[in-house]
């Protein structure tokens, strides 16, 4: 249960950029809360990457430290990307929409950069599970590897996290000498 509440701050990162562009067209809120100074809100924003890294960097850790079970952590790491879809729908419409003029572009290179933090962090989430998975003998080095890397790609981690989800929950341990001795009896019996 812990790592569900650690998960909360990488899961709402992508959505303090969202709540930084209202604080920034809200004349209240960006005078009450940031003075009306542009660089405190994205200082505030960059403060929240800061802290969902180290809750990434802290689950991950606790989940080989304490040695936390594969599902859980692929099923953790699957909430944390599938929450996190609907603040890059919005992200990738806004940033098409600054896009079109040139004032707008420096929206789009920090939509980009915010994008690119919350990948990492949630990456790192994926890449513990994978490696957890490995832990336990339920994933082949060769495969941990493809599914940590996989979940730092965009759009291809949210393929991954649920493929890797699902082949945690239904393997059971592997065994690397499965894969290097293949059964060759048929071959040589002789008929």
């Amino acid at each position: 249960m812990k790592k569900y509440f650690l998960s909360i701050p990488i899961i709402l990162f992508p959505y303090t950029l969202l709540g930084a562009l209202h604080c920034l067209y809200t004349g209240f809120l960006m005078e009450s809360l940031f003075g009306n100074n542009g660089f405190l809100l994205l200082g505030a924003v960059v403060l929240c990457a800061a802290i969902a890294f180290l809750f990434s960097l802290l689950l991950g850790a606790l989940a080989v430290a304490k040695k936390w079970n594969a599902k859980g952590m692929a099923l953790c790491n699957m909430i944390i990307k599938l929450c996190q879809i609907p603040a890059y729908i919005a992200i990738f419409v806004l940033g098409v929409v600054f896009g079109i003029s040139v004032l707008g572009l420096p929206f789009v290179a920090v939509f980009f950069l915010c994008d690119v933090a919350a990948i990492v962090t949630s990456g790192l989430v994926g890449a513990s599970a994978a490696y957890v998975g490995f832990l336990e003998g339920k994933l082949l080095k060769s495969d941990a590897i493809i599914y940590a890397l996989c979940q730092f790609i965009f759009c291809i981690d949210i393929i991954f996290c649920i493929l890797l989800y699902v082949r945690i929950r239904k393997l059971p341990r592997v065994s690397a000498d499965a894969y290097l001795t293949p059964d060759l009896s048929d071959k040589f019996s002789s008929s």
